[in-house]
């Protein structure tokens, strides 16, 4: 059985892909899928809030760190997903990229963390939900190019 990867993409990887890496390989109890993120320019740490707001779930961010986002990556992913920075993202193949269109909290307040990191979630779930079902990448996607949620 294959590992299906998915992908979740940002510029500075250190907020919104890395929550939505940690939730996915959290809530997901389906062997056939993982999640991995990466960042078009990686920062050196984790988001500080971020951190603090998956903490605050329960959801640890221990020994994550940011990683470039290369085009051996998104060729061996199932699904790339943005997270709103589709226009800096250099690999984006049309037929497995979909583009979240969130809201980058950083320099926000925490609320705007603890926003961010609910729409994850629920994003995430839904995700599973849809893999686990054996949906089609484009049903999933919503078509067979680039799609913003």
């Amino acid at each position: 059985m294959e590992e299906k990867l998915v992908l979740f993409v940002c510029v500075k990887n250190s907020a919104r892909s890395q929550m939505a890496e940690a939730f996915f390989n959290y809530l997901n109890d389906d062997p056939r899928f993982k999640a991995m993120s990466a960042g078009t320019e990686p920062a050196e740490d984790i988001d500080p809030l971020a951190r603090k707001v998956m903490e605050e779930i329960g959801i640890p961010l221990e020994g994550q760190k940011p990683k470039l986002y290369t085009q051996d990556m998104a060729d061996e992913a199932y699904l790339v997903i943005t997270m709103g920075c589709l226009d800096r993202c250099p690999y984006a193949p049309p037929e497995k990229t979909w583009d979240w269109g969130l809201e980058d909290p950083y320099g926000k307040p925490i609320e705007k963390y603890r926003e961010v990191r609910d729409e994850i979630k629920r994003r995430v779930l839904k995700l599973i939900e849809d893999l686990k079902a054996g949906k089609s990448r484009e049903e999933i996607i919503g078509r067979k190019s680039l799609f913003t949620l």
